[in-house]
């Protein structure tokens, strides 16, 4: 009985899955930096603006900013790209 050594083949599959562990916490830290990007500028550059806003909320599958007053209600909303 001839027993074979598969420690080559056991490194590619490994050398494989870090690879595209690699990548794909490269794209999640990439979406997420785009994200916190967005919001800040949501808050900051938006919101900040106006005087009646006390809250805002950002939509990331819409990529709308919504400005909120103290009642709840919309002030002011934009599309950011």
């Amino acid at each position: 009985m001839v027993e074979k050594n598969h420690w080559k083949t056991i490194a590619i599959i490994f050398i494989i899955l870090f690879i595209l562990e690699t990548i794909l916490f490269i794209w999640l830290l990439s979406v997420g930096t785009s994200m916190v990007n967005k919001e800040a500028e949501c808050s900051i550059n938006i919101c900040g603006e106006i005087g009646d806003a006390v809250s805002y909320y950002y939509d990331d599958y819409e990529q709308i900013c919504s400005c909120l007053d103290a009642d709840g209600e919309t002030v002011k909303q934009q599309f950011i790209k």
